[in-house]
């Protein structure tokens, strides 16, 4: 089960993971800023609905988000898994031969 600070952490590393602003998604979901960083910082938790429309902004969704594999993800994971999935599949191969090298 998730705490409002890990909420919270996963939150913010959905949005870094987007190279968005806490200005630009609480913009997107019409809110203020200061809203969208109190989550981010565990002093409050969103409704489910409130949730879903950040989590749609930051290209995720609920099962995804409260899925146990990511609650255990550090927070530089979850950002890299994100930013992998804008890649183009040329440029995910590509990245995936470059790590392959550096193993």
């Amino acid at each position: 089960m998730m705490d409002n600070n890990r909420i919270g952490v996963q939150l913010r590393a959905l949005r870094k993971a987007q190279h968005m602003t806490t200005q630009e998604v609480a913009d997107k979901v019409n809110v203020s800023q200061s809203y969208i960083s109190r989550f981010e910082n565990g002093k409050a938790l969103p409704d489910i609905g409130m949730l879903e429309n950040i989590l749609t902004v930051l290209g995720s969704n609920l099962s995804t988000f409260f899925s146990s594999e990511l609650e255990e993800m550090p927070e530089d994971l979850i950002q890299l898994m994100h930013t992998v999935k804008t890649l183009s599949p040329d440029a995910r191969r590509k990245l995936n031969e470059f790590l392959q090298l550096v193993k």
